[in-house]
């Protein structure tokens, strides 16, 4: 068996200063247009690496939807200006700013004074206390340190001319979807006649959106342009909607006692949770974040009262940890029949069921913030090395193949054996550098195991395979690859020894 080398001991960064240099060093994710100095703030570009954790995340919750029978769309990113008309957008959905008197710096206010106070939420207060809360806290500009003391509001969408109106100097006529459930909506009537004509219908989306945000920052928890992962769920009466697993959640009810850890059986009877569709919605959530690899115990579900939207009938935001902080990740809402009555009465068709119009919950998931929390929660240092220990599911690469020296009988059995694997862009190869160097450069982007190709195999097929996370080591037979690679990505190190570890 092969011994680690190459031990460099880590200057120690902040979490974030470790995840984002792993990030830029080894492309998961840097800055758009960064060859141009002045491009624009809160814009992302995903590399090979970063791309292939997002797509595992999508794939984990596209399992969620097959379980859970809901159909698929992709809807498309612009929108007519009626539909945002008759959501409510335009005229509700605009973030304040507070802007610094010395040099005109903006900064929305209530995220400056989440800030200080992570625990509480300041979205939707008076001006009068929007301005107390800055003099508490005796806040200034973060550039030249002038005094805030005016408020503003600006819109949060992007503003389109789309087709000849852009010749003709007029106003807007569409916006840029500024979240990506109003294309479900738009779809349901359509879907629904296509679809077994029978609530409750499920669909489920995954695309793009975007906010015109004063001031993106925190990398990937606040953008211009994001993923959303979006399930709705279309339904007249909650019968049947029962939780798919009954998992034991913390609920957060500042109202309520504060946190409790309860089973969302038990939440729902003792009223935590009010309605069946809210119950099996949190569940849903639940089973995704726990595939993801999420601990319990990082995760809370916030109980809104006035925070919510005001045609939310109970809403809870599914938060993570990060650090001290709590980071929303997931919206549920219970809008009732808002967004097909809202339709309606801005001359959209009317859409009945069985004379009713039918309700929606909906969960709404920041794709890219649960990929950077992933990173984030994952994230490992010793006096040796860096390191994400991603769940098998979303690591970048199922698992890595390399040969002890570059030697081409070590270099061609290693070749071939991962070439066997179906989908060969799953397995990391590299045949060049010390065999510690490539272990590092594995375990730094998350891969849970590597299977070392040295002299013993071309004797008996036996290879090394070796834990990302414990650097432990055990011989397995190469004729077991496919068996062994697919069990690790479900299974911890200890459990994949014992099913497959042999004795030479």
């Amino acid at each position: 068996m092969q011994n680690d080398n190459n031990k460099n001991v880590q200057n120690k960064l902040s979490p974030d200063d470790e995840l984002v240099k792993i990030a830029l060093s080894r492309g998961l994710f840097f800055p758009a247009a960064e060859i141009f100095g002045d491009s624009i703030a809160g814009t992302w570009d995903y590399g090979p690496i970063g791309l292939s954790i997002l797509n595992n995340i999508i794939s984990v919750w596209r399992g969620i939807l097959h379980e859970i029978n809901a159909i698929e769309v992709a809807g498309s990113l612009i929108l007519p200006k009626i539909v945002l008309q008759a959501s409510g957008h335009e005229v509700n959905f605009f973030d304040v700013g507070v802007v610094c008197s010395k040099c005109g710096s903006v900064y929305r206010v209530d995220k400056l004074l989440e800030e200080k106070e992570p625990s509480r939420n300041y979205e939707g207060l008076s001006d009068e206390d929007y301005l107390g809360y800055i003099n508490a806290y005796g806040l200034s500009c973060e550039k030249c340190g002038g005094e805030l003391n005016k408020l503003k509001k600006f819109g949060s969408m992007f503003g389109l001319q789309v087709g000849v109106q852009s010749f003709d100097g007029k106003e807007d006529n569409a916006y840029l979807r500024p979240e990506a459930c109003q294309s479900i909506f738009l779809d349901f009537k359509r879907l629904f006649s296509l679809y077994g004509k029978k609530l409750p219908l499920i669909m489920g989306q995954v695309g793009k959106a975007f906010r015109n945000e004063m001031s993106p920052r925190n990398n990937l928890i606040r953008q211009r342009e994001f993923y959303q992962n979006d399930i709705e769920i279309f339904f007249s009466d909650e019968g049947g909607m029962n939780p798919i697993n009954d998992a034991e959640i913390n609920i957060f009810d500042k109202n309520g006692g504060g946190m409790a850890k309860v089973k969302i059986s038990d939440a729902l009877s003792s009223n935590k949770i009010a309605h069946k569709v809210t119950a099996f919605g949190l569940s849903i959530v639940s089973k995704f974040l726990g595939e993801l690899g999420f601990s319990g115990e990082n995760i809370r579900y916030r109980k809104l009262y006035e925070d919510k939207a005001f045609y939310a009938q109970e809403a809870f935001d599914v938060e993570i940890k990060k650090g001290d902080d709590w980071v929303e990740a997931i919206a549920c809402n219970h809008r009732g029949d808002h967004d097909l009555a809202a339709y309606a009465k801005l001359g959209g068709e009317t859409v009945k069921i069985d004379g009713k119009t039918p309700n929606i919950f909906e969960i709404s998931a920041g794709t890219d913030r649960l990929f950077y929390l992933s990173l984030y929660n994952s994230i490992k240092s010793d006096s040796e090395r860096v390191w994400f220990a991603l769940n098998g599911k979303i690591a970048p690469f199922k698992a890595a193949v390399f040969p002890l020296l570059t030697k081409p009988d070590l270099k061609s059995f290693a070749d071939k054996l991962s070439s066997t694997w179906d989908n060969t862009w799953e397995i990391y190869r590299l045949n060049s550098g010390s065999i510690g160097k490539m272990y590092r450069k594995a375990d730094e982007i998350g891969i849970p195991i590597a299977i070392t190709i040295d002299f013993q195999t071309l004797k008996d097929g036996t290879v090394t395979v070796r834990g990302r996370d414990t650097m432990q080591q055990f011989r397995a037979d190469s004729k077991n690859f496919h068996s062994l690679v697919k069990y690790s990505t479900e299974n911890d190190f200890e459990s994949l020894r014992k099913q497959f570890e042999i004795h030479l």
